[in-house]
């Protein structure tokens, strides 16, 4: 089975279609799998996964930092909470049950999935990793990038083909036409992206330049240059003792398979329901794209 025949659109095997009405799309998608033309299917399912999971961590960190602070030095956001509350966990999750009330929405000034890209996240959160993983090795930075830029083209495409059956036929054009400016949209974001990878390449070839001077001149200097990381596998490893993913993934997709045909298509359910599973948007997507077609 393949995209041509009804599964999802998948990135890492699948062509945009020419027929596809933004034909920059098909360019990008060159552009992008141009740095990991080298990879296995494999190999980009699971930087898919880590890629996510780093941009999910991110948000947190940033969300983390700005609770811990603000407790710290007595924000006023402190005064909505009984006094015995009034803790680092109080105010935790008064930010996470209330953190779209209108006062407290205006002061939470930390980088969030509403106001920050997930390529300024992922490019924050490689800066911290050693990307040389058994499931990825000799990984870069803008392979990452690409990998990122490949799921939001999959993204476009899925939510603009999704079935259409369940839409009454007198505004099917209309929510075609929604579809494709919203899309068009997306273009934008994909756009950075695949420029983040481009520039990233750009940047480390630069670096290995430098680097090769330097080890010229002072190879006594050479092993300073060398930063301390922690482990992609680490950080998939500390993460699994915290989150309790795959039981959430469980319920997520009994969930799909129950109320899924309430929702105009994958991404319409993941954009409600995400939340409610304490994941990523992106990663709700995932999931149930993924469940849809190992039962294919």
């Amino acid at each position: 089975m393949s995209f041509e025949d009804g599964d999802p659109f998948d990135p890492f095997t699948d062509r945009v279609p020419h027929s596809f009405p933004l034909a920059r799309l098909r360019e990008l998608q060159d552009r992008a799998r141009w740095y990991v033309r080298k990879r296995t299917v494999e190999e980009l399912k699971e930087a898919s996964s880590d890629v996510y999971l780093l941009i999910s961590e991110q948000f947190e960190t940033w969300q983390e930092r700005w609770i811990v602070d603000h407790f710290e030095h007595g924000g006023h956001l402190l005064g909505y909470l009984p006094y015995e509350s009034r803790t680092e966990a109080g105010l935790r999750k008064l930010v996470h049950d209330h953190g779209s009330h209108p006062d407290i929405a205006g002061v939470l000034d930390f980088s969030s999935e509403a106001n920050t890209s997930d390529l300024v996240a992922l490019q924050m959160a490689i800066q911290d990793v050693d990307l040389d993983d058994e499931t990825f090795p000799n990984g870069t930075a803008e392979e990452y990038v690409a990998v990122l830029a490949l799921d939001q083209i999959a993204r476009v495409v899925n939510d603009y083909t999704d079935d259409y059956s369940d839409i009454p036929s007198s505004i099917r054009a209309e929510i075609r036409e929604l579809r494709k400016q919203s899309a068009a949209s997306a273009v934008v974001e994909i756009m950075e992206t695949v420029c983040g990878a481009e520039t990233l390449r750009a940047l480390r070839d630069q670096e290995a330049r430098l680097v090769h001077q330097i080890e010229s001149a002072l190879p006594r200097k050479a092993d300073e240059l060398a930063k301390n990381k922690v482990s992609l596998a680490a950080r998939r490893a500390a993460s699994a003792r915290h989150k309790d993913t795959n039981e959430q993934r469980l319920a997520a997709l009994a969930e799909w398979d129950v109320s899924g045909e309430n929702y105009s298509g994958m991404a319409a359910f993941a954009r409600h329901r995400h939340k409610a599973f304490g994941v990523t948007e992106n990663t709700l997507y995932r999931w149930v794209r993924d469940h849809r077609k190992s039962n294919a």
